[in-house]
């Protein structure tokens, strides 16, 4: 019995197309193709769906899913059309026209008349063409969206999916904030200790001796955290230190809103990087204000002031972010003094909490892991690599690398000259079939140069511990941490959970 997936997907662009798009409009469409097919009768159906997900690159949860059973457990694919499977020339192709043929698994796209089996395993210049024009759609809706965003912006509309601790989305006016009069109370209180002079650490303190929730346990109490996930370094949430900071520096408790802090650099990888404060797009007055901006401004300046005051420890820190709570997972604080060691951030704002008795001796972690790491050198036997193969290696893979990326680019300008009509299909096949050889020899001198690499980093493992040890002489240093060790988790009466980068020494 054949297994046949029914594939389907729905992103932000697709949804402003209407309903024609929608996910049961594509489950229906492609159970009515189904049941005309007599062929299909007795096949399992499996379902895929990604709702939410640009199908500029594979970065999806149920598509991955279900190219891990292809040629396996699933024989047959089936779309709406090619644009739900992907909108990337370079990555549909490889599917349909490679990938797919050698694990003997058929793709139908229902809408293009698409059938793998009546096309030999091959695209063709028509499928070519349409993942060619669903790429540069993807890429032009993509644009005008972003323009049409940064409209709405500077017309001081809020775009994020969720408000903003003390703020909640109006439910009369689209893209507008009010005031959540559950927790503006908390957010005033907060900005007048800290006017008053209170450090973010104190204030953290009695918020939580007050239970009052913090922004996170607030938003799942309420169901507003939008099942996003939220990364948290333990179970526990509760009000901290940087939390407070953050809603002290905040200056949109005063009114205004400010957009555009990072953009997106890549589209198939949705890679963001900050812009710069200058082009931030700020809005006054779009929605009631929470504190005053005299109070603002002075809470500002307290801040300003505790951390010009505050003593901080020396820059280079040999085990900066390396050592955690085991209670709360948090990367505890080095206290500089004499003997300097290493404190838990929690028990400032949960005084009574298990984590105030997490205390270690930055002298004492050093006699440990120095010791560890002489007896385990004792046990190892090793020789010298030098660099110079790896970096040979590493220019091999890099040129390989170059060179098929400039193979597949030569066969694309090649139907676009095909296309524009330039060249004659003859021409075209006999260049685009040049260029597909030359990539498939590449791949193979890059599998092939991947394989010795792979050799020698076995080989350089071996010759790490003597390194490891000339490193010892010298002392525990942080570059030799960082290569070292993963994590270390401190308990009560300074016992320690060591994670290694070496697994031998797990």
């Amino acid at each position: 019995m054949e297994t046949i997936a029914l594939y389907m997907r729905l992103s932000s662009e697709d949804a402003c197309s209407g309903e024609s798009e929608s996910i049961t409009n594509q489950r229906d469409l492609l159970y009515h193709f189904i049941r005309s097919r007599r062929e299909f009768d007795c096949c399992k159906i499996l379902e895929f769906c990604d709702d939410g997900y640009s199908g500029m690159n594979f970065c999806r949860p149920d598509v991955q899913k279900m190219l891990s059973l292809a040629g396996k457990k699933v024989n047959c694919i089936i779309v709406k059309d090619f644009s739900r499977f992907g909108r990337n020339l370079i990555e549909v192709g490889d599917y349909l026209d490679q990938i797919f043929p050698s694990l003997g698994v058929r793709f139908i796209a229902v809408n293009e008349g698409y059938d793998s089996r009546e096309h030999g395993g091959s695209i063709g210049l028509e499928v070519s063409l349409k993942a060619m024009i669903y790429e540069m759609y993807s890429r032009d809706i993509s644009d005008k969206i972003r323009s049409v965003q940064r409209a709405k912006m500077q017309r001081g509309e809020y775009l994020g999916g969720i408000a903003f601790y003390g703020y909640q989305r109006s439910q009369t006016v689209k893209n507008h904030l009010e005031i959540d009069k559950n927790v503006a109370s908390v957010v005033r209180q907060i900005f007048h200790m800290a006017a008053d002079g209170i450090t973010p650490s104190r204030i953290a303190t009695v918020l939580n001796q007050e239970h009052i929730p913090s922004p996170l346990m607030y938003r799942r109490r309420h169901h507003t955290d939008g099942m996003r996930g939220w990364r948290t370094a333990g179970d526990i949430t509760y009000w901290t230190r940087d939390s407070v900071r953050r809603i002290i520096s905040d200056e949109r408790y005063t009114g205004c809103l400010v957009g555009c802090k990072r953009t997106v650099t890549d589209l198939p990888s949705k890679r963001t990087q900050l812009v710069p404060k200058e082009r931030w797009i700020v809005v006054e007055d779009t929605q009631e204000a929470i504190v005053s901006k005299e109070i603002f401004a002075q809470a500002q300046m307290v801040l300003r002031k505790m951390t010009h005051n505050r003593v901080l420890s020396k820059p280079n820190q040999k085990f900066r972010g390396l050592i955690k709570c085991a209670y709360c997972g948090r990367t505890l604080e080095r206290i500089a003094c004499r003997e300097a060691y290493y404190l838990c951030p929690t028990a400032r704002t949960l005084p009574d909490y298990i984590c105030k008795s997490i205390s270690l001796k930055e002298y004492r972690l050093e006699q440990i892991l120095t010791t560890i790491m002489q007896k385990y050198i004792q046990l190892s036997s090793v020789s010298y690599i030098g660099e110079n193969n790896m970096d040979d290696l590493y220019k091999k893979i890099k040129n390989c690398q170059m060179a098929i990326s400039r193979y597949k680019t030569l066969q694309i300008i090649a139907f676009e000259q095909y296309a524009e009509k330039q060249i004659d299909k003859q021409e075209y096949l006999v260049q685009k079939n040049v260029a597909a050889v030359r990539q498939k020899e590449a791949t193979e001198q890059l599998e092939e140069w991947n394989k010795r690499l792979e050799e020698l980093w076995e080989k350089q493992k071996k010759t790490e511990r003597e390194r490891k040890k000339e490193v010892l002489k010298n002392g525990l240093t942080r570059e030799f941490l960082t290569e070292l060790l993963q994590r270390i988790l401190v308990k009560e009466s300074g016992n320690l959970e060591i994670f290694w980068m070496i697994a031998d020494c797990n």
